[in-house]
């Protein structure tokens, strides 16, 4: 025996040292992956910055050469100019033109010289002076510069390839040269502007960076425009042309690893969408991981003494817990049984386990199993019963063997669900547990002898209640101080408001599938009803002579203050929506249908737009709302998880330099509906073509551009004949139609009936 216990003595000691031991190596192993993981994406984003850092600084320079010279070359005074002999007699125009073109050279910007050529008069004028082209010079400039298929466009030169006659380039090796066709919106151009900026001043502009890191400028060719710090990649700073090849052209952005003389590389790039140039950062992958090893050596330190406490305390508490099995096989093994089974028994808890199941009572055991399989019986035959899977000539007999009543002569059944779940106490997940203890319940507070066994199906609780009543009026009292009893119950007990639906009362056993059809059918009422309802299944009105319209101008409303990121207005739509629905006496199976359809035109309006909604992202979600217990809670749930997120992201959406076009077009329509606005008018605001609108504006819509127009102008027509007294001239006047037959005409073709018409039945509807 002595044996026996040292080994497990030490089988304990060895489970507790690994207990305690092999969560606290994974605990520290995991914290110094998760830490230098930490510190290595905060350096990748913080190296992502400074690409963007050095992009915007370089382009906003590149952008205001590229802006001042267009103005310029856009002004009236300069067209004239191309268009004169530069001679002796015109030499206060030179001399304005030497003045403005000197404008064009500031410090901020590094430009080195600014080359105007005029090809129908042969002159070119710069910082030296005013040149006359000879044909040399001429073919010279039209063979590298007039051909090249762009407008406008920058390019990468060195000093001694620039084929400009006079041009100024002292002060580095390669320029960029940004080459402008005069006139710009011509297509046989008869004159030329050159704007010469250093490479040099553009790794100024880089100087910024630190030590640590080298960053480096490609054009589209992948040739190099600038590098800072180029002793950062070796000594003699070469960068080699497959670390270019591995850029992904597609993407706008990305990192990967590369090693230039044997050294490891982090390199991370951005490629401009103005110019496509191409930005580097290069960082040492040492650097980035030198953070990391300071964190490693604390993690490993601190891990030991955790070691060192766990092993101590392993040894001490083996010793204190297996203090009792010892005393507990001393016990055992003094008994005469004891030291019988101590022969057989292979160690201590062998020994222990077979003195204990003789000491349990088979007898009862065996008679909880089979109570316990009665009931699980019952609730299995109360279930079928319920759904109409139980034969006529099998119930007599399960009414019999269960010890059901039989001296009734109605049966109800009702139906329970929950209400709101405090998310405080419970969660969802809860539910099914609630319900199991709410069933509990009802057999507690409806004697046996009143009821069959409550169940549980599905997502509710359900119960075949038996009565023996003389009349209508004490059936439905007794049945209400039931459903009233269950009510306060749970509310003492969990919290929890719930809802009960009621059947009709049967007189055959048989209709019991029917009755429970109704108590489900009554529960659904409780959307219009609200929280803590009792219906009763013949009570509720289930014909209705007319059905409420869909509240389409109402839903149209929405959506333009979506469209319009106008989250005050699109809540205010919405509520008034749900006012709607509560005010009209709506039919569920009709309500179903219409939030059916407004979520389903929302998810169609979310998926036009490409707005992402965490909570809405397919059309399973549009059903969500059945499983809300209110129209309070369908009304928080859609504007709290639908339209305020699908705001918001329309909101970033239009915060970056992809907005839409449609978007500005559909903004302009929604603020001058009222004015007379073309396509062309909108396409001449926007500088863009207008075909090339309609074509943008038809994919993003599905609608025409004069189309929408009309929608949203009859919708304002709409308004204005419900909301106010203008009268129909007015109204075609106010949204610029010739005459007010037009307007009738267009109204009654989009509404099927004539705008005064429209107005009159709205009134009697009111009324």
């Amino acid at each position: 025996m002595k044996k026996l216990s040292t080994q497990h003595y030490f089988k304990l000691i060895a489970f507790l040292v690994i207990l305690s031991t092999v969560p606290v190596i994974i605990t520290g192993g995991l914290s110094y992956w998760q830490s230098s993981n930490a510190i290595v994406d905060y350096s990748n984003d913080e190296k992502k910055q400074n690409i963007y850092q050095i992009q915007t600084n370089v382009e906003q320079v590149l952008r205001y050469i590229d802006l001042s010279t267009t103005y310029f070359v856009r002004s009236a005074q300069t067209q004239e100019f191309l268009k004169e002999d530069m001679n002796g007699r015109s030499f206060n125009d030179f001399h304005k033109l030497r003045k403005d073109l000197n404008h064009l050279q500031t410090i901020e910007t590094g430009i080195e010289d600014v080359i105007l050529v005029s090809f129908d008069k042969r002159w070119l004028i710069n910082n030296d002076g005013l040149v006359h082209l000879d044909n040399q010079a001429y073919e010279q400039i039209n063979t590298n510069y007039l051909r090249i298929p762009e407008k406008s466009v920058w390019l990468m030169e060195e000093a001694s390839q620039i084929n400009l006659p006079n041009a100024t380039k002292k002060s580095c090796s390669h320029y960029i040269n940004l080459v402008k066709k005069l006139p710009l919106l011509s297509s046989q151009p008869d004159g030329l502007i050159s704007v010469i900026v250093p490479t040099c001043e553009l790794t100024e502009i880089m100087a910024q960076s630190n030590d640590s890191e080298s960053f480096i400028i490609l054009d589209e060719n992948n040739q190099t425009i600038a590098h800072s710090n180029t002793e950062y990649t070796g000594e003699d700073g070469y960068i080699p042309n497959n670390l270019f090849e591995r850029i992904d052209r597609d993407e706008l952005e990305g990192q990967f690893e590369y090693q230039i003389n044997n050294t490891d590389f982090k390199v991370s790039y951005q490629t401009s969408e103005y110019n496509d140039w191409t930005y580097l950062s290069l960082v040492k992958l040492s650097d980035l991981h030198m953070k990391s090893s300071s964190i490693g050596w604390l993690t490993v330190l601190i891990v030991s003494i955790l070691l060192i406490l766990s092993l101590c305390i392993a040894f001490i508490g083996s010793k204190i817990l297996y203090k009792p099995v010892k005393k507990l096989k001393s016990v055992i093994a003094s008994s005469d049984d004891g030291k019988s089974a101590a022969e057989k028994a292979t160690n201590e808890f062998d020994l222990i386990e077979t003195h204990i199941e003789k000491l349990l009572n088979q007898n009862h055991l065996l008679e909880k199993r089979v109570q316990s399989q009665v009931t699980q019986l019952k609730q299995l035959f109360m279930i079928r019963l319920l759904q109409g899977k139980v034969t006529s000539s099998e119930l007599p007999l399960k009414v019999k063997s269960f010890n059901y009543n039989q001296d009734w002569t109605e049966l109800t059944v009702f139906s329970l669900k929950l209400d709101e779940i405090d998310q405080k106490k419970f969660n969802e997940n809860d539910q099914d547990l609630i319900l199991f203890a709410i069933n509990n319940l009802i057999e507690d507070l409806i004697p046996s002898e009143e009821r069959f066994t409550p169940v549980v199906i599905n997502d509710a609780q359900s119960t075949l209640v038996i009565t023996k009543c003389n009349n209508q009026s004490d059936y439905t009292h007794i049945i209400n101080q039931k459903v009233k009893l269950i009510q306060t119950k749970v509310m003492e007990l969990f919290h929890l408001s719930v809802s009960i639906g009621i059947s009709n009362r049967y007189y055959e056993l048989e209709d019991s599938n029917i009755a429970f059809k109704e108590s489900k059918e009554a529960l659904k009422y409780r959307l219009k009803m609200g929280e803590s309802s009792i219906i009763f299944y013949e009570n509720l009105n289930r014909r209705y002579s007319s059905v409420a319209p869909y509240p389409t101008a109402i839903k149209n409303k929405i959506f333009d203050a979506i469209k319009l990121s106008d989250k005050e207005q699109a809540l205010s739509e919405l509520s008034k929506f749900f006012d709607y629905l509560d005010r009209n006496d709506i039919h569920h199976q009709q309500l179903e249908i219409i939030l059916s359809r407004f979520l389903y035109e929302l998810y169609e309006l979310k998926e036009l737009l490409g707005a992402n909604v965490e909570d809405f992202q397919s059309t399973d979600m549009i059903t969500y709302y059945q499983n809300l217990n209110s129209i309070e809670a369908i009304h928080d749930w859609v504007s709290q998880q639908i339209i305020i997120p699908l705001i918001d992201s329309i909101d970033a959406k239009d915060d970056s330099k992809n907005k839409k076009i449609s978007d500005k077009m559909i903004r302009i329509i929604h603020e001058d509906y009222d004015k007379d606005i073309s396509l062309d008018v909108i396409a001449a605001e926007l500088h863009y073509n207008p075909n090339y609108l309609s074509s943008i504006f038809q994919k993003e819509t599905g609608y025409s551009f004069s189309e929408y127009l009309l929608r949203y102008r009859l919708n304002k027509a709409k308004e204005w004949l419900t909301t106010t007294n203008m009268s129909v001239k007015e109204i075609a006047e106010k949204l610029q139609y010739n005459n007010s037959q037009n307007f009738i005409r267009s109204f009654r073709k989009m509404e099927e009936i004539t705008p005064g018409k429209y107005r009159a039945q709205y009134k009697s509807k009111e009324a």
